[in-house]
């Protein structure tokens, strides 16, 4: 595939196939991905489909980590290379010879016969060679399948300029002589195929890199006895020894050893984390000091490695809106371009300019017009960026979420494990003797422990692990019901536990009514005092009575201030919404500079705030945790979730960042940014460049071998400008 033409044809042949629910091709990278309705649709069948459209094919079979993009690899470029040299090997005796011509010609009977003879079997050995045949091969099955493509157009150039110039040979009053233009069209498309290969190879060296992380060996331990074995043969279940200065090659929990792992090759966090015994690891990361031992829980393609190649690659396939407008224009600009060539051709004779300007005049026309440029336009950049973004823990889900994450203008935070570290912890205990049951603090934390021990939320496992550092036994609750955002209740023996914020606890009808009016307000009290210090306060009841409550402090992340700053650099106006109090919301918000501030909003809240600004006009992105923000990650134009390491298989957002680096996000932004500023400014060139090359080439002004020259080199400096991308954006690069 060599055009936005000839990824249409692929995919509408692929789309036409029975079971076949999308097909996407990506013209960068020679590679298509099919969505296929209930495992329907043999290999055999699509290959089929791909071969009689007039291509070839093959499927991509890679090893558990292989380097995607396999067509782009050293086999491929070899044999382009080999090509080249075959047709610059033919192509300068028949440009020397025209040079000589005259001089045979003058000098030797008949020279003019012998010369252009000479000329003739060196187009024919050309022609017939790798460096011709498949072009003229593929421009014969774009006729035969009424497919036009780049290939068409090339081998109507050429097999016009070799026509007219054989009966120059039999007529030599008629001044069609092109074979130094065979040659050169030849030589220069063959040329410009294969730097644009090498450079199309470089936009996907940053996933080659991510793969490359994971070694081909690991140390496995059976009985008792340590191997060296290949990654590849490892499985869940094994076990794994990790000495210093090796790279983890399996995603594993500790059960032996500590050691300082660096992770920043998965999460672009430059300290090494302190790992023991009962902490997980990613595949990928490196360990600087100490020797660990790991129970493998993911290999190959399933571990955090595989999941952010898979992620990658996802992204790699999708297209965003400009280039379908790109794609659909290009799909009828070859026609077009026939109709052009024919049109100059006939205006040149009827002017009476003469009929053998025009042909060459044509014949460049036809040369210039290829749209190679116009389809790769879009997929460098994003093969590029999105393999640039993951190299520093940030993954884009497809094409689409990178082109909205460029137009960003609101970005709206969740508070808790975004903004603040997600590990509160429990800093007040304010107990009330209000109930039998609950005689003293360690009661109140038990049976608030044993209703939260079945809640996800940070704040109960905040108060679950106060229970655990003072060494107080939990119940297993009989019944729960959880009202997300808000608290939970739970059936504790006979006894009914509600625990959550004092929204919760109106709703369950729980004032402090049944307490004595001193007694009531002590809890108040308590309360507006922690929250005057910035803790976030959890009642407790019991039996509908307060027993108490839990105040709880959260640590802001110590970059959130700077990634806010970084923001508003670029633009955007921020935004916190949190299902916590409006005081201790208020309190983080000045902390790090955040512009407006909604406390008290559970997980709908959330999603209707980020809906009304939508509706407002503006592009929102939310950044949350992934799960009791799933709402509101959805109702966004761009979805951003933190996930650990090893979580990043399950992440669904649109944009997931690896590790706890919250400066990811205007990272993110700025990257996006760049990408449709890159994408853009190819689009303008590719369209350009055929607005003032066409005009030149029609005029007779580019011949048919500068203008084959003038083609590659629009197409080159395409992947080249998506290359930019591959450099880190300084901030406040916008």
């Amino acid at each position: 595939m060599h055009c936005a033409s000839c990824v249409a044809r692929v995919e509408n042949a692929l789309r036409a196939v029975a079971g076949v629910a999308d097909a996407r091709v990506n013209l960068a990278t020679n590679t298509a991905t099919l969505e296929c309705r209930d495992g329907s649709g043999s290999t055999q069948t699509l290959l089929t489909a791909v071969r009689n459209a007039g291509y070839d094919a093959q499927r991509v079979d890679s090893s558990p980590l292989g380097e995607p993009f396999e067509p782009l690899r050293d086999p491929a470029l070899r044999r382009a290379r080999q090509t080249v040299v075959q047709a610059i090997g033919l192509a300068v005796p028949v440009i020397a010879l025209d040079w000589i011509g005259h001089s045979l010609q003058s000098s030797i009977p008949g020279g003019h016969v012998w010369w252009r003879a000479l000329q003739a079997l060196l187009c024919v050995m050309l022609l017939r060679s790798s460096a011709g045949a498949p072009i003229l091969v593929a421009g014969l099955r774009a006729i035969i399948h009424r497919a036009p493509n780049m290939d068409l157009l090339i081998a109507l150039g050429v097999t016009t300029a070799f026509a007219s110039s054989v009966v120059s040979i039999v007529l030599p009053t008629f001044h069609g002589f092109h074979f130094h233009a065979v040659a050169m069209i030849l030589a220069f498309i063959n040329v410009g195929r294969y730097l644009e290969q090498r450079a199309k190879r470089e936009t996907s060296s940053a996933v080659a890199a991510l793969a490359r992380r994971i070694p081909r060996t690991a140390l496995r331990r059976t009985n008792g006895a340590t191997e060296t074995v290949p990654t590849d043969s490892l499985h869940v279940g094994d076990t794994i020894l990790v000495p210093p200065d090796h790279t983890v090659p399996v995603d594993g929990r500790v059960i032996d050893g500590t050691a300082a792992i660096d992770l920043a090759a998965i999460t672009g966090e430059s300290i090494p984390v302190t790992i023991t015994i009962g902490g997980t690891v990613p595949a990928g990361g490196i360990v600087r000091e100490g020797t660990i031992t790991l129970h493998a829980t993911a290999v190959g393609r399933e571990s955090t490695i595989g999941a952010i190649l898979r992620a990658v690659e996802n992204a790699q396939s999708g297209k965003t809106h400009m280039q379908r407008i790109a794609d659909r224009f290009a799909g009828v600009f070859v026609p077009i371009a026939v109709l052009l060539a024919s049109a100059t051709l006939i205006g040149w004779g009827l002017a009476g300019f003469g009929w053998t300007g025009g042909l060459r005049a044509a014949i460049a026309v036809l040369v210039i017009a290829c749209p190679c440029a116009m389809g790769l336009a879009t997929p460098t950049a994003v093969l590029v960026a999105t393999g640039s973004a993951a190299l520093r823990g940030i993954l884009v889900r497809d094409a689409a979420a990178l082109e909205s994450a460029g137009r960003i203008d609101t970005i709206l935070f969740d508070k808790t494990g975004t903004i603040t570290t997600g590990r509160p912890r429990v800093e007040s205990v304010v107990h009330v003797a209000a109930h039998p049951s609950v005689p003293d603090e360690n009661a109140m934390i038990r049976l608030a422990a044993s209703t939260e021990r079945l809640s996800t939320h940070p704040l109960a496992r905040a108060v679950v692990d106060e229970a655990a550092r003072r060494g107080i036994a939990v119940a297993e609750p009989e019944s729960f019901d959880s009202d997300t955002g808000r608290g939970v209740s739970a059936g504790i023996g006979e006894l009914r536990v509600s625990v959550g914020n004092a929204e919760f606890m109106s709703r369950c009808g729980i004032d402090g009514a049944p307490l004595a009016a001193s007694a009531a307000a002590a809890p108040r009290r308590a309360a507006d005092g922690l929250s005057q210090r910035g803790q976030t306060v959890v009642f407790v009841a019991v039996d509908d009575v307060w027993v108490g409550l839990f105040g709880l402090a959260d640590a802001v992340r110590p970059d959130a201030a700077h990634a806010v700053h970084e923001l508003k650099r670029l633009g955007i106006r921020t935004a916190m919404v949190t299902g916590d109090t409006s005081r201790v919301a208020r309190s983080v918000a000045d902390q790090i500079g955040i512009d407006d501030v909604l406390a008290g909003a559970p997980p709908n809240r959330k999603q209707s705030e980020v809906t009304n600004r939508r509706d407002a006009g503006h592009v929102v992105a939310f950044v949350g945790d992934g799960v009791n923000d799933a709402p509101a990650l959805a109702a966004a134009d761009v979805g951003i979730a933190f996930a650990s390491g090893t979580d990043v298989a399950n992440a669904a957002a649109d944009i997931t960042l690896i590790g706890s680096n919250l400066t990811a996000v205007p990272d993110a932004v700025r990257l996006a940014r760049r990408a449709i500023r890159v994408i853009k400014q190819n689009l303008w060139w590719a369209f350009v460049y055929n607005l003032a090359a066409i005009p030149l080439a029609a005029t007779g002004h580019v011949p048919p071998g500068p203008a084959a020259a003038a083609m590659m080199l629009s197409s080159i400096s395409v992947v080249l400008n998506s290359l930019r991308l591959r450099s880190h954006a300084p901030p406040g690069s916008g």
